[in-house]
This record gives structure tokens, C-alpha cells and sequence, in this order.
């Protein structure tokens, strides 16, 4: 089925054209995402990820993880250790557009270290039109040969069996379409009507940064205003937008949203569907859930991390500590078999056992569903 744009979430107020999000921001279960959010953010803040030692590696990671998903959603072939050598060398290293799976994921590098320079939380203009147009130009650099700026073409997006799934609105449309969202933009970060009503600020028409960034998400892909990359360009742009969110500003390269799109494509895809068709609530709650998937993971690496750095101290050294050091290699979840230890360690069966008993009373292993079968679980 082929979905046409029909101006869906906007209107016509006083001879021009507005956008107006059909979504209830008060709705009780986004509020409830959204204290979720707030207390993830916080504890986050608490750990104080800015002087932490893991920092580093969470960044390089984050980084990495944001550019190999949001090219994989684009059907880049590659994977995440290409992604990750690619990240240690791609400044060094010119690429050329034979190599275009690469130059999509050095673009991306290249779009977020230019994105996180920026202060939207303290200046609109970091997030206007300008810096939307810049980030789609440096994600699509030498890929495409479109002219700069907003399409002056005809586009149509296809489904898997090359069908027409839905066709946003003509081009010359777009100018008007993106400058009634750039107006609601101003309105919900600032409170002020336009730039040029500054004395009162109207509360009731803030919303929440991460509400904005997921409408936002929706939008782009809605209009579709540029010839080419504009899933990137709405990804990139969105999590722009809620960098408005002050605190979040602080951790803002530690997370990646992206990672959680990917894992749950279908229910993207379902969902941006049925926004366009008029329903913005599916799509909120699920980019809502995403975020907070995505601080939960910075949230348990860096509890993780601490506590073994405080398991390490308690255990000082012998074999349970060579026992620990093991599993520390492994992801919390995952699963293994005492003949791990068996074939690591010069120490009788008793000893292993006895070894084992005291990291089950830490809490860093429990019991696995079959016999010495054990499973990870150092910040669970």
C-alpha cells in the first residue's frame, strides 16, 4: 500500500502554514518514559561520567556504535569491527568513492565530532536550519551528486519488493513545510511565540527536549527534504535537538540511540509508518524506550565497571581472583561452563568449587539452568 503525504500534523492558521504534532506530550505513559529518562540522566550525572576513567572507551565506543548502525539501517555490508578499525585510522587514511560503504561511515564520524561541538542548550542557532542543512551535506559528501540544500526533485520510498511505499510531497513544498516546523521548533524550546516576542515566555508551549528530538526524527523523515540521506540526516539531527536538555548535553557522546533502532527495525519502521499516517504516539513511545535502552547500557558499563574495580580490592589475589578476572571478559548474561576454569587453572576440583561458592555470594554468577553451567552477572 502506498501512503501519499497529506498534511498530516499541519494546519493553516491565519494564511499560513503551521505545524502542529497531533500528540498529547501529557500523555501518561510518555511521562512515565520520560521520568525514566530523567532518572537515567541523573544517575548518569551522579557517576560523574566526565572525570570517569571509562570515559574514553565509552566515547570511542559510542561513536563507533552510532556510525556502524546508522549506516547498517541503510544497508551499509560493514560490520562492527570494520567500523571500529576504520574509527582508528579513517583521518589518516583518504578515502575514495570506490570505497563507499567506508565513506559512509567516515562521513558519519565526521557529522557527530561536528555535531557535539555544538551548544543548541545554549543557542537555537546551533540546531536552525543552517546546521540541519550542513549535517545532511556532511553525511552525503562525496556520495551523491546533488546540489546542496533541500531537494528540487521528485522522491518515492520503496518497501523490500520494490514497491512504492510512500511518497512524501512534492518539492517545492518542502521550504514552507520545513520553515512551519522551524517556527514550532522555536516555540517549544523557548516558549516565545518567534524571535521577535521575547518579553513573555509561554510555558504551556515548552516541551520536553526528548519529546522534540523524537518528533523531530518523525518529521524529516516525513518531508523528506533532501535528495538523499535522510534517515542519517533525521538520526543525526534528532539527537541534536535533544542535546536542548541540559544535563543531557554533559553526557551527550556516551550513548548511542541507534544501536536500539537497529535492534527493533520493524518496530521503527511500524511505527515512523504510522505516524505519517497521523498517529504520533506509537513512534514516541518507542524512540522514548530506545533512549532510555541506550542510557541503561552507558548506566551499566560504568556500574560495572566500578564494581569490579571494587570486587578486584576484596579479592586480592590467588585463584578466585584469576576466576573473576575471566569473567570480567564476559558480557553480563552471557553463559559458561566451569570446565572454563578447570581448563585455566592449575587447582583442584575442591578448590574451583570453593572458588565458585565465594563468587555466587558476591553476586558477580549465579546458577545456571544446567549442571555447572553458570551466568555473568557483574552489574545485574
Amino acid at each position: 500500500m502506498t501512503y501519499v503525504f497529506t498534511y498530516e500534523h499541519f494546519d493553516t492558521s491565519e494564511g499560513r502554514l503551521v505545524f502542529i504534532p497531533k500528540l498529547n506530550p501529557y500523555d501518561y505513559e510518555i511521562q512515565q518514559l520520560i521520568l525514566e529518562a530523567e532518572r537515567n540522566i541523573g544517575a548518569l550525572a551522579r557517576l560523574g561520567l566526565k572525570s570517569h576513567p571509562l570515559k574514553p572507551t565509552i566515547l570511542r565506543n559510542s561513536l563507533v556504535r552510532t556510525a556502524h548502525f546508522t549506516t547498517k539501517i541503510e544497508q551499509n555490508k560493514l560490520d562492527f569491527k570494520e567500523v571500529e578499525q576504520l574509527y582508528q585510522n579513517y583521518k589518516k587514511n583518504p578515502l575514495t568513492i570506490k570505497q563507499k560503504a567506508q565513506l559512509e561511515v567516515k562521513n558519519v564520524f565526521d557529522t557527530y565530532e561536528y555535531l557535539y561541538r555544538l551548544e543548541p542548550n545554549k543557542d537555537f542557532s546551533d540546531m536552525d536550519e543552517p546546521v540541519l542543512k550542513k549535517i545532511q551535506h556532511t553525511l552525503m559528501k562525496d556520495l551523491t551528486g546533488y546540489p546542496d540544500g533541500y531537494r528540487n526533485i521528485s522522491v518515492a520510498l520503496q518497501d523490500g519488493d520494490g514497491h512504492i511505499s510512500y511518497q512524501p510531497p512534492p518539492f517545492n513544498e518542502v521550504p514552507r513545510l520545513m520553515q512551519a516546523y522551524f517556527s514550532w521548533l522555536y516555540t517549544s524550546v523557548t516558549g516565545f511565540a518567534n524571535p521577535y516576542e521575547t518579553e513573555k515566555i509561554d510555558h504551556e508551549k515548552k516541551v520536553h527536549p526528548l519529546i522534540i528530538s523524537g518528533i523531530t526524527h518523525h518529521l524529516i523523515g516525513y518531508i523528506h527534504p533532501f535528495p538523499d540521506g535522510n534517515g542519517r540526516t533525521a538520526r543525526a539531527f534528532s539527537t541534536l535537538v535533544g542535546l536542548i536538555h541540559t544535563d543531557l548535553a554533559t553526557i551527550k557522546d556516551a550513548f548511542s540511540v541507534e544501536e536500539f533502532f537497529d535492534k527493533r527495525i520493524e518496530d521503527y519502521y511500524d511505527t515512523l509508518t504510522t505516524a505519517t499516517q497521523g498517529n504520533l504516539k506509537p513512534f514516541i513511545l518507542f524512540y522514548l524506550d530506545c533512549v532510555n535502552a541506550s542510557l541503561t547500557k552507558v548506566l551499566k558499563e560504568l556500574q560495572r565497571y566500578d564494581r569490579i574495580k571494587h570486587i578486584r580490592e576484596l579479592l586480592g589475589k590467588g585463584h578466585v581472583r584469576t576466576m573473576f578476572e575471566l569473567i570480567c571478559r564476559m558480557e553480563d548474561g552471557e553463559v559458561f561452563h566451569r570446565q572454563l576454569f578447570d581448563d585455566t587453572l592449575e587447582a583442584s576440583p575442591s578448590s574451583i568449587a570453593k572458588n565458585i561458592a565465594r563468587l555466587k555470594d558476591l553476586g558477580v554468577i549465579q546458577s545456571g539452568s544446567s549442571r555447572g553451567e553458570y551466568i555473568v552477572c557483574i552489574a545485574d
